[in-house]
């Protein structure tokens, strides 16, 4: 019996290079049919197609035993079109599929690329432009010269780097701390409750704040699990971290009864969990400690999360992951002292004594310092003059 493939390509126009040289080839084959109205080879009870991306009702057919996805990152919406059409098309015949692309940033690529960090039915693979015997080094090496860096290393090295759209430059989170250093610590959490495999995560970072005024990011855990698991997870690293932490939830959507799950879970007892008001947009909210960034005075305690979070970070707001940011900018956001007295003050009598018997006495802000001087400005008017 013979297999069904198709060649998907970005757009239509560049699936039109590959169907004429899939049309020359077909004359070098005895028997192959060329079908022009739909692009298609048919060789004895096997058949190749070439479709195009960027026509989503294309990619929708009969089941497939192998797929090729060109130039992958580049294709807009490459995870609808993997999800919804192309993988539900392979599992009739337990097809497989091959991604090839340059690189373009930490896309959905890229996060395909690192399946094969964590699931033995991936595979990848990084050739870069000298392992072409057909390009000359000298080519290679001109361009070098002219191209600028990033530019070079994506297009000739086969590397994910950030070209445009970042507002964090890698440099600034080059700063890595063997040794926690002594600051109040917080740790805030960005909920999403899902194990699909490019789903959104789960994440929570452990910020802290120097005398000296640098920002230290300590830890960051991350995964995808269900909302049971997220209890768990939140919890064990709640306990990890000690009562002197206090542990941030957004107080949005499902998020809110999340919060109150863990405030009345007897196991976290003395721990404290306080709701994160969320008023502007990701941007907005991660301008704070962006700031801080560009003075240098923001640093990463050294740990095996540290990669993730760089490249999530210089994404930022470009790629499809920004949990790792939000809960970062969350974090920021309690350690505010305004922020913290804000919530607080706003809360009535009983939620406050919902806050302090599940918390602890000891978890009680204090009062905001009077203020010293009060200075008033009066306008005074034309008559008063």
């Amino acid at each position: 019996m013979g297999g069904r493939a198709w060649w998907v390509a970005p757009s239509y126009q560049v699936s039109l290079v590959g169907w004429r040289l899939l049309r020359i080839l077909a004359q070098q084959v005895p028997g192959a049919t060329v079908r022009e109205s739909v692009r298609e080879i048919q060789v004895l009870e096997g058949a190749v197609g070439v479709r195009s991306a960027d026509s989503e009702t294309g990619l929708r057919g009969e089941g497939l035993d192998f797929i090729v996805i060109d130039e992958a990152a580049h294709i807009k919406g490459l995870r609808d079109a993997w999800e919804q059409a192309l993988r539900p098309a392979l599992s009739d015949r337990q097809g497989r599929a091959l991604f090839i692309s340059t690189p373009k940033g930490f896309n959905h690529f890229w996060e395909l690329y690192k399946q094969a960090e964590i699931s033995r039915e991936w595979a990848a693979f990084q050739f870069p432009t000298s392992s072409n015997p057909f390009i000359k080094a000298e080519e290679i090496e001109a361009a070098r010269l002219q191209l600028p860096m990033l530019v070079f290393r994506q297009e000739y090295l086969a590397e994910f780097v950030q070209l445009q759209g970042a507002l964090f430059q890698r440099e600034w989170l080059s700063n890595i701390l063997e040794d926690l250093p002594e600051a109040h610590y917080v740790r805030a959490w960005d909920l999403a409750a899902s194990t699909k495999t490019l789903a959104d995560y789960t994440a929570g970072a452990k910020v802290g704040l120097c005398q000296d005024g640098m920002l230290v990011v300590a830890d960051v855990v991350r995964g995808r699990w269900e909302w049971p698991d997220i209890v768990k997870v939140i919890g064990a690293t709640a306990k990890s971290d000690g009562p002197a932490v206090i542990q941030g939830i957004e107080d949005v959507g499902t998020q809110k009864g999340m919060l109150q799950l863990l405030q009345r879970e007897p196991s976290l007892a003395g721990l404290a969990f306080v709701p994160v008001q969320v008023h502007a947009d990701k941007v907005t909210r991660c301008n704070p400690w962006l700031a801080r960034a560009e003075q240098g005075k923001l640093a990463l305690l050294r740990g095996a999360w540290n990669a993730d979070y760089v490249n999530e970070v210089c994404a930022f707001p470009e790629a499809d992951h920004d949990d790792m940011v939000d809960a970062t900018s969350a974090a920021m956001q309690m350690l505010s002292l305004s922020g913290w007295h804000g919530w607080w003050t706003g809360r009535t009598d009983d939620e406050k004594k919902v806050f302090v018997d599940s918390a602890g006495e000891k978890h009680r802000p204090e009062p905001m310092p009077a203020l010293k001087h009060r200075i008033t400005v009066v306008r005074q008017s034309r008559e008063d003059e």
